[in-house]
């Protein structure tokens, strides 16, 4: 299955390590991110990939042999929810897609996991092992975790906003989505349409997309996965994740050495 990577934002929560570089380039134990997310979309299966671009495109597509880059041109004006429509506008979600941020690490049994879940339009796989990584990196978990429920079979009831308690986080958003044909034009369509009607949800991130999406009857399954994944949004994030690396202690929230590349694509 064809994977699309959205890369286009600043990264500003960085600060200045993404100065000069856009966020998926970062390294994380000398590899960047975007080999590691490649690296495992690969061994999934996902042969193909398309990289949707924006700040700093020129030091993306220089690596083009690696990829398909589309870029995103309204990318300082709007959102990540945009890049979807990119994707769309290309054709690079015609036969379907596993979309992906592209500021994660995830080992392959994550996709792998995706991509062997029963048919659905619209499917995402939730971490249900979320809090331990949450509490490595903050104080207080419920700060930043996103509010997330789900009914006993695993369908997608609400997602975003401030939980009010643990019992409002069933598991969090991995920031991937596998959409069916039907699937991503269904999803895409609605997008534009809720642009033309308020022009404000050009700055709505995934999760206000998919939350919309759900109120206005559309639907969405999930499959767990428990770990197997980080997120980087903070400088600290990553200085974490390092530290965890060299005291033996990062593989028990996502096993790098799953993520290694055969060949590193980009020079860290």
């Amino acid at each position: 299955m064809h994977a699309v990577i959205l890369a286009a934002g600043r990264g500003s929560r960085l600060g200045t390590l993404s100065d000069n570089r856009p966020k998926p380039l970062l390294p994380l134990v000398q590899i960047p991110l975007l080999t590691r997310l490649l690296a495992s979309l690969r061994t999934a299966g996902c042969g193909q990939a398309t990289v949707i671009t924006g700040y700093r495109a020129d030091m993306l597509t220089t690596h083009a042999d690696a990829y398909r880059t589309i870029h995103n041109q309204n990318w300082e004006q709007t959102s990540i929810a945009t890049s979807l429509l990119a994707a769309a506008d290309a054709g690079a979600l015609k036969h379907g897609a596993v979309v992906t941020y592209g500021d994660i690490v995830a080992e392959p049994v994550v996709f792998t996991t995706l991509l062997t879940a029963p048919a659905a339009d619209v499917c995402l796989p939730v971490n249900t092992a979320w809090l331990p990584l949450w509490k490595a990196r903050m104080e207080n978990p419920l700060e930043d975790a996103e509010r997330l429920l789900l009914d006993s079979a695993g369908q997608l009831l609400d997602i975003g906003g401030t939980p009010t308690g643990l019992d409002e986080v069933h598991a969090q958003f991995m920031g991937i989505i596998r959409l069916s044909p039907a699937g991503a034009t269904d999803l895409t369509d609605f997008y534009r349409h809720a642009l033309d009607q308020d022009p404000t949800a050009a700055r709505w991130d995934t999760t206000a997309l998919l939350a919309a999406w759900l109120r206005a009857g559309g639907h969405a399954t999930t499959v767990p996965v428990q770990g197997g994944w980080l997120e980087i949004d903070t400088a600290h994030d990553l200085t974490l994740y390092e530290h965890l690396h060299a005291r033996g202690e990062l593989a028990d929230l996502c096993d790098l050495t799953t993520t290694n590349p055969e060949g590193v694509l980009f020079d860290a």
